[in-house]
């Protein structure tokens, strides 16, 4: 997918996480989603994120290839993991988690334009999603749009996919009645 796929992609993904209060309403964890939405093409130079560390960009694509490393589930879910552990559950519900949700899309997204090594550095084989659908083409307009109308839906007018999980943070509390009758009017 092109990097701006991944990021409306990624923008989505963070907006829904966001309204299912499974990451934190900050505005610092939608950025940190969108960056890392293209962070995994960093193995590339001629990505949006790429291009602008091309010493980075060509070591890694060196060393791991393109969709090599930088687009493994396995390094994905140990790196959560290991945040997990040494920052505490709760880093997950901040901008390191929008961060690493940035990054499970865009391998999500990946995955029909070509594969991935999905399994790296347990397996190099690259897996794919079928059917095939060439980056930049009309296929991924036609993938792309599906994704961001049911993304969008299940945001915002769909139901809470966890089934009651409870809210990161409760806001207003004391407001759930009629507002009004707290005011009191001078006369």
């Amino acid at each position: 997918m092109t990097g701006r796929s991944h990021l409306l992609i990624g923008g989505f993904a963070v907006l829904c996480a966001i309204r299912w209060h499974v990451l934190s309403p900050e505005p610092f964890s939608v950025c940190t989603g969108l960056l890392g939405s293209l962070l995994p093409d960093i193995d590339t130079e001629r990505s949006m994120l790429g291009a602008r560390v091309k010493f980075l960009s060509r070591f890694l694509a060196r060393t791991f290839g393109h969709r090599g490393m930088t687009h493994s589930g396995v390094v994905l879910l140990l790196i959560a993991a290991l945040v997990g552990a040494f920052m505490g559950e709760g880093a997950l519900q901040g901008p390191i988690g929008a961060l690493l949700l940035g990054v499970a899309t865009h391998i999500a997204a990946d995955l029909p334009t070509g594969g991935c090594q999905l399994l790296a550095p347990l397996s190099r084989s690259r897996l794919s999603f079928w059917p095939y659908v060439r980056t930049g083409g009309l296929g991924e307009i036609m993938l792309l749009l599906p994704t961001l109308f049911l993304l969008g839906w299940a945001g915002f007018a769909g139901r809470d996919p966890f089934g009651g999980h409870a809210p990161y943070v409760v806001h207003h509390q004391r407001l759930h009645g009629h507002v009004l009758k707290d005011i009191a009017f001078p006369s």
